[in-house]
């Protein structure tokens, strides 16, 4: 192999810290037909010369999300590319293991630890990299087309990218230590590569430049029939976002996905449409999620979207359905903010219209206003100034048509503020809900919440306008530390009112509790036949759920043989060190540490088995040494056998 091409593999792999700009994104191959390559993996050296062209990450990272957004530039030949991952838990474990092992041969590379030098190296050559990578993204005029052509393909300009990433090596993490290969720079830290804290990854437009990716200037710009192409395959969870120049009569007219046909009989077919909107200039936005299951490497997808400015030669105005909310309904906000007030795929079927529709509403206050987002979820932005406005809404398709004699009245506002407290033995935290006015009476049923774990079932709290009311809201399951409040709100006429509410609330550490069970006897210990060591057992639980460590003292000294089943434990205890001391006092202090630190001690009583005049066995001698140590007696017995003879020796002097 050559220097050459050893430099192009450390250069190409060491930007997978934008694995998820160029893995699981349009951002892959220019060929929309061809098979994603397989990033190899053999020794690098540590350069600056790079050549990444031909090469995809696909088949090494893990992402939960990805948002890819693209501005096309009024030139219809430069863009605007902004990307962001957000990579979480054990995926995240999964990045930092890989980018540690695309280091292999090199100082610290490949160890089980991720650096702040790997990360920066990562940082240098990034942009370098991804200008050589080719896109998975292209465009074509003319004749709609599914493949198997000549497409414009978009390219990285290098001097445009910016990247960053948050959190690669997480600062002040517990395990963090400072770098130990050799050649580290001054300051390097280290955290393990099993480390779960999440990160993002981001590409964008960098400072001075105006754009970061480019494509031959559509010769009609736009204004006649163009196909948009993607390569989606592997991307596994993930918004597409492509917003043109303002274009008078610019529509997507067609969409369709195709797949390679493997013999597994797996296809594309579940990839539903791209949902467009109009924003307040007029361009037009397309939004397509993506979900790929990354396990089907047989399967490749494209997808194509066919433009066009042609006026329809008929076009039908869109029509509520018999899901959309009726006049008078209400809808309830969160407060000052923008707030989603109600999913995509709920709002989306509220109306019909073959060219999709859009929600166009007028409120009587100022400030008010209704969107969606690149999910599709629709939104409503309210001002600090008003809690309540009415809107008179209409269903408008891309090409403007509406029936302003058919809109819909609805009234939006917040529907109450609430404030919360934690009682001090943490069982459960209590919440005063405040009616704002927007519904006379509604039903609430709240529950806490923490990092995706719910809190315990509580009973539904009805609140009316008239004054607050309390409800007890359970912790259980929840773990010590910060928690929020979720919940919904049911009323007559009104939508149903989905809250996560952060109210600043934290749940208490409460120390683990001990119980020592007691034997046939009535003893807390059990000893052994040689009466040189005894057994302890009972229950030990967290009422917070937390894992628990156990410790014991004896004699001074430190023992942590504990052996912990659920709730049971057990532990086997030598009077060793007792008997080297000449100590008779056997009782114990048992330590139950939970994982937020909080303990709870407990002292045992031990009986000395002496003090009941039972017959103290004597060790057999044998030829086979004993591990144990022998009885206070037995050492007595060699003390005076030694000064005997010490004595006798003396006396023939």
């Amino acid at each position: 192999m050559t220097r050459r091409s050893l430099s192009l593999q450390i250069a190409s792999l060491a930007l997978t810290l934008l694995m998820v700009l160029v893995t699981t994104s349009p951002l892959m191959t220019s060929n929309l037909d061809e098979q994603p390559l397989v990033l190899p993996t053999e020794g690098r050296q540590d350069t600056l010369d790079v050549d990444c062209s031909g090469y995809s990450f696909e088949d090494l990272f893990e992402y939960d999300f990805a948002l890819f957004e693209l501005d096309i530039l009024d030139d219809w030949a430069t863009g605007d590319m902004y990307a962001n991952a957000w990579v979480n838990g054990s995926n995240s474990a999964i990045v930092r293991d890989n980018l540690d092992g695309l280091f292999e041969g090199l100082p610290g590379g490949d160890n089980e630890w991720i650096s702040t030098d790997e990360r920066d190296a990562v940082r240098s050559i990034g942009p370098k990299c991804i200008a050589d990578m080719e896109t998975r993204l292209g465009m074509r005029e003319g004749i709609p087309h599914s493949g198997g052509v000549d497409w414009n393909d978009f390219e990285f300009v290098e001097a445009g990218i910016g990247l960053d990433e948050v959190n690669l090596v997480p600062e002040g993490h517990p395990d963090a230590r400072t770098c130990t290969n050799f050649g580290a720079e001054q300051g390097c830290k280290e955290v393990p590569t099993s480390t779960t804290d999440d990160l993002e990854i981001s590409l964008f437009v960098k400072d001075g430049e105006n754009n970061n990716v480019r494509w031959d200037q559509l010769p009609n710009s736009g204004s006649s029939n163009f196909t948009l192409a993607m390569n989606i395959t592997n991307m596994s969870d993930a918004a597409l976002v492509v917003t043109f120049p303002v274009l008078q009569g610019l529509r997507m007219y067609d969409f369709r996905v195709t797949d390679n046909s493997p013999d597994s009989g797996l296809n594309c077919d579940y990839i539903n449409e791209p949902s467009f909107m109009y924003l307040p200039d007029g361009s037009l936005q397309v939004t397509q999620l993506v979900n790929f299951d990354r396990t089907q490497w047989t399967l490749e997808c494209a997808m194509f979207m066919d433009f066009t400015t042609q006026i329809p030669e008929t076009n039908d105005i869109p029509v509520w359905s018999s899901t959309a909310p009726v006049n008078g309904t209400r809808i309830a906000t969160g407060g000052t903010g923008t707030t989603v007030f109600t999913p995509a795929d709920v709002g989306n079927a509220w109306a019909s219209d073959d060219d999709g529709w859009s929600l166009d509403c007028t409120f009587d206050e100022e400030g008010w206003s209704v969107s969606t987002n690149v999910l599709g979820d629709f939104l409503v932005a309210q001002p600090a100034t008003s809690s309540i406005s009415e809107a008179t809404c209409t269903i408008v398709d891309p090409l403007g048509a509406t029936d302003e004699n058919d809109s819909r009245t609805w009234t939006f506002g917040t529907l109450f503020t609430a404030t919360g407290t934690v009682d001090d033995d943490g069982e459960n935290a209590r919440l005063t809900i405040t009616s704002s006015g927007l519904a006379n009476e509604f039903i609430f049923t709240p529950r806490a919440l923490q990092g995706g774990q719910l809190g315990g079932v509580n009973d539904a709290v009805t609140v009316s306008s008239s004054a607050p009311s309390t409800i007890a809201v359970s912790l259980n399951n929840i773990r010590p530390g910060s928690f929020t409040i979720t919940g919904v709100a049911e009323a007559t006429n009104m939508i149903d009112f989905t809250v996560d509410m952060d109210l600043n609330l934290a749940k208490p550490n409460s120390p683990p509790v001990i119980t020592v069970a007691v034997n046939f006897d009535g003893e807390n210990a059990t000893w052994d036949d040689k009466q040189q060591k005894f057994e302890l057992y009972g229950l030990v639980n967290d009422p917070d759920l937390e894992g628990v460590s156990m410790s014991l003292t004896i004699c001074g000294a430190e023992y942590q043989g504990f052996v912990i089943d659920n709730i049971n434990w057990n532990v086997e205890v030598s009077t060793a060190i007792c008997m080297a001391n000449g100590l008779t006092d056997y009782d114990v202090v048992i330590t139950a540490t939970d994982d937020s630190g909080a303990s709870t001690q407990l002292t045992v009583e031990v009986q000395d088995p002496m003090i009941n005049d039972a017959p103290v066995p004597v060790n057999p001698v044998t030829g086979e040494p004993d591990s144990s140590l022998p009885f206070p007696s037995f050492l007595a017995t060699l003390a005076m056998l030694g000064a005997a003879l010490i004595l006798r020796r003396r006396s023939e002097e």
